[in-house]
């Protein structure tokens, strides 16, 4: 039953994500992002232990592929936080949390920044501006 209520609960928030893209709403897109690879995350951690993988998978190339993918793109986010933020200390924060949660901190800062766009300003603010702080 909890399995079921989990994906039942995932499911939503992926919809809520989807309905934010159709809708061009990207804060709730983002946040329905973060949210949902946080349940996921916690649902993934009760079944299985991350730091005892079985051998079949740390020797499959595309694991490691993946590692590096993912820390390839751990560099481009870092690239545009540090663009984007003014303080030294608070963009080494972000990217301590992206190292370590990954795009559950992505969607979050993402959100945190459409969060401050004012009336007329649009997603381009976000991206190539710094915003008022």
């Amino acid at each position: 039953m909890t399995s079921m209520l989990s994906s039942v609960f995932m499911l939503c928030i992926l919809a809520a994500v989807v309905i934010g893209i159709i809708t061009k709403n990207w804060k709730i897109s983002f946040l329905g992002m973060s949210i949902f690879m946080t349940c996921l995350a916690i649902v993934t951690s009760v079944q299985s232990d991350m730091f005892h993988l079985p051998a079949v998978v740390v020797n499959e190339p595309w694991f490691r592929t993946t590692l590096v993918d993912f820390y390839d793109n751990i560099a481009i986010i870092s690239f545009w936080v540090v663009y984007k933020e003014n303080n030294w200390l608070k963009s080494f924060l972000w990217i301590i949390a992206f190292i370590v949660l990954g795009s559950i901190a992505t969607g979050l800062y993402v959100f945190l920044q459409l969060k401050k766009l004012t009336q007329g300003q649009t997603i381009e603010d976000v991206l190539c501006r710094r915003l008022p702080r």
